[in-house]
């Protein structure tokens, strides 16, 4: 038995068809899935916010909180978060941490209260798959909000929204 070739090419399509839907199928399901716990508060990130944090970017004593961003040596918009921190300045009753990985790729001239903190263990803890990410601690020492930020927000009103104990979506 011989197959024609524009038999073999409309088989070939069809199969071609069949995965295609199969693949559109499986993607439906996965996007309504994470709809559903996008709705139901899960995800992926839920568990950092409520869990302590690590104690090196805990607020000290007498501090209502803490801001915290946890950076990369290798995220070239992950410095302008740095400035953003230093220029927030929100008042002395939060303490404010730049969480990094490596501190030779950071320049602190002026860091004003700002303080580079270089713990990898600390942020592996805090680190989850995106820098920059803007965390506020409470006073407890526990994760009360973060925030993953980028080129659009407007960084100073983040870290000062955070450092006031509002939630900061910017």
């Amino acid at each position: 038995m011989s197959v024609s070739v524009s038999l073999a090419v409309a088989l070939l399509a069809l199969l071609v068809a069949l995965f295609t839907l199969v693949a559109l199928v499986a993607v439906y399901a996965r996007v309504r899935g994470l709809e559903a716990a996008r709705a139901a508060g899960l995800s992926g990130y839920a568990t950092l916010v409520g869990r302590p944090a690590p104690a090196v970017v805990r607020p000290g004593p007498g501090q209502r909180g803490s801001v915290v961003a946890v950076l990369d040596a290798d995220c070239g918009f992950c410095h302008a978060v740095l400035a953003a921190l230093v220029a927030a300045a929100p008042d002395p009753a939060v303490r404010v941490v730049a969480l990094v990985d490596r501190a030779d790729a950071f320049a602190m001239p002026d860091a004003g209260r700002t303080e580079l903190v270089v713990d990898p263990v600390a942020r592996a803890d805090l680190y989850e798959g995106y820098t920059p990410t803007v965390l506020a601690v409470d006073a407890a020492g526990a994760v009360r909000d973060r925030v993953f930020v980028d080129p659009d927000s407007d960084l100073v009103a983040t870290v000062r929204a955070m450092a006031d104990g509002e939630v900061a979506r910017a």
